[in-house]
């Protein structure tokens, strides 16, 4: 099985044709001088997509037996309340269907 963040890279790569990908980071981080800071919001997407005309798309990596958490679920829910796509994408496979579907 490959790791969540091999197939995040892959995924990653293969999107960028349609856009910027941004990988979000969510946590508490510490600085170099040994502050710590919390960025992102919990439960936010792996990745958000954004494409040319506006189109942002916000897409959570899995294996294929991983499970999103609960407050995942909570932020995807947000997300789609307000009018935004989100997917879960398990292989380099699920991106590149996702590219051919847009492309049509």
């Amino acid at each position: 099985m490959e790791k969540e963040t091999k197939i995040q890279n892959d995924i990653r790569v293969a999107l960028s044709e349609l856009g910027i990908v941004r990988r979000n980071n969510v946590g508490t981080f510490v600085t170099l001088d040994g502050r710590p800071i919390v960025i992102g919001i919990p439960g936010e997407s792996d990745l958000t997509l954004f494409c040319a005309g506006g189109k942002t798309v916000f897409i959570e990596v899995k294996t294929d037996v991983g499970r999103q958490s609960k407050i995942q679920r909570k932020f995807q829910a947000a997300v789609e309340r307000l009018g935004y796509e989100y997917i879960i994408m398990r292989s380099v496979d699920d991106a590149r269907r996702y590219i051919e579907k847009v492309k049509k």
